[in-house]
């Protein structure tokens, strides 16, 4: 696989439907311009998908996987903030730090809530705040916090790029690594992909 020079084939990625629609999705569009015999298969969800098995060929995750097989690269390092629309906010003014989100309504990521974990938003407890929504996916968060259900938590540029209001800043990182196999990663199909969905990425 990995000395097929062709641009030309089926090339799958695995993705979130945030990272998908924002920055996947557009790259793909530009990226056929230039190549219009790569066809991509887009598989957006939470579900990792196995490159070891070839269920696909490149993956974008928030999770760095330590198969030895696999070939990590980082694609960004984005702080955490917490959002909510505007109109939310002149509705029921800023969460006051410290106060555990009292007299708030809150929108959480579920898979948080499943982990067991304490669950913070931007470092905050939540104890005191009332859940509005739970969603499973990133993408769900977003939409919601800009229909002004509440406060959330989201990476710094995607709060950005909705929109959104960012009422503070927290220092938690949140890394974006992009995962291949180590047999298809020469592939030159592949290969053009990784390269544009890494500038993409990096702008």
């Amino acid at each position: 696989l990995g000395l097929d020079e062709r641009l030309s084939g089926v090339v799958r990625i695995t993705s979130t439907d945030a990272f998908a629609s924002e920055f996947i999705i557009p790259t793909v569009a530009q990226l056929r311009l230039e190549h219009p015999g790569i066809e991509v298969q887009l598989h957006a969800s939470t579900q990792m998908l196995n490159l070891s098995q070839r269920e696909a060929d490149i993956a974008v995750r928030t999770l760095k996987p330590d198969n030895p097989e696999l070939v990590v690269r980082r694609l960004a390092r984005w702080r955490t903030g917490l959002f909510a629309s505007h109109e939310y906010l002149q509705r029921r003014g800023e969460p006051t730090p410290g106060s555990a989100f009292a007299g708030h309504e809150l929108v959480v990521y579920q898979p948080y809530l499943d982990s067991g974990k304490e669950v913070t938003l931007a470092g905050e407890p939540i104890d005191q705040g009332n859940i509005a929504m739970t969603c499973t996916s990133g993408l769900m968060v977003r939409h919601a916090l800009a229909c002004g259900t509440g406060l959330g938590e989201l990476p710094v540029p995607m709060g950005q790029r909705a929109g959104l209001q960012q009422v503070w800043t927290h220092g938690r990182p949140y890394d974006i690594w992009l995962v291949t196999h180590q047999d298809v990663r020469h592939t030159a199909r592949v290969r053009v992909v990784i390269e544009a969905i890494a500038q993409a990425f990096g702008q």
